[in-house]
């Protein structure tokens, strides 16, 4: 397990060492734990809305698996895009796509 130097401030650090059966590391790398969740969480957020072109405002709920697939199909997409496995389609096809639908 690697090591994390955090700096607190001299009260906190009081007011710690007075509470002796807490294990402080765990807390901190459970404060950080759940600090990475919410950030990646967040982004996931924005690279579906980029995607989609949702707005900033729309405030409705994204299950988190359906964010994830969105965006990995998408990324997936962008690497056929510029290896050459695929090509644009041109905005007829699309709109013959749409036809279709």
């Amino acid at each position: 397990m690697d090591e994390l130097v955090v700096k607190v401030p001299e009260k906190l650090k009081e007011r710690m060492s007075k509470i002796l059966w807490v294990d402080w590391s765990s807390v901190a790398a459970k404060a950080i734990s759940e600090r990475l969740d919410d950030i990646e969480e967040l982004e996931l957020k924005r690279k579906v809305a980029e995607i989609s072109e949702i707005a900033a405002d729309d405030n409705r709920e994204v299950k988190v698996s359906l964010a994830e697939e969105v965006v990995s199909s998408t990324e997936e997409v962008l690497k056929e895009l510029k290896s050459g496995k695929r090509k644009p389609i041109t905005s007829e096809e699309f709109n013959k796509w749409c036809d279709e639908l």
